[in-house]
């Protein structure tokens, strides 16, 4: 997943290398485990203003949205996740990027206040045999 913050020159991202079910019933949802996430920004369009964070918590790498939540919650990487009131992730300021670093290793932005996006993409890896 890559996103275009609001407002800034910031672009952020996470990896998930498990396939994403739309089919969780739990109450919230459901942690996935793996140890090959992360996520990562990219700011002011230089290397060293980068950040690459892994994932420190293998147990809440991802988290598959429960079904009902599934038209506003996108994809969720513990400290970064997707999140729309109007079902259109650039349509309102409720995408969150935690600043504490709770299930990634260090923190993708400097505030942990909600933002909006101009746009986003998701992108399926599939593997070559």
């Amino acid at each position: 997943m890559i996103v275009k913050v609001k407002g800034t020159d910031e672009i952020l991202g996470g990896y998930n290398p498990l396939a994403w079910d739309n089919n969780v019933n739990g109450t919230w949802g459901e942690w996935m485990e793996t140890k090959d996430s992360f996520i990562f920004s990219l700011k002011n369009g230089t290397v060293q203003n980068s950040i690459f964070s892994r994932v420190k918590r293998p147990d809440c790498a991802i988290l598959y949205q429960h079904k009902l939540d599934q038209k506003m919650g996108g994809p969720h990487f513990g400290d970064f996740y997707l999140y729309s009131k109007k079902s259109n992730f650039t349509l309102d300021d409720c995408n969150y990027c935690d600043i504490i670093g709770t299930y990634y290793e260090k923190p993708i932005r400097t505030s942990s206040k909600k933002f909006s996006i101009v746009n986003y993409e998701l992108f399926k890896v599939i593997k070559k045999n």
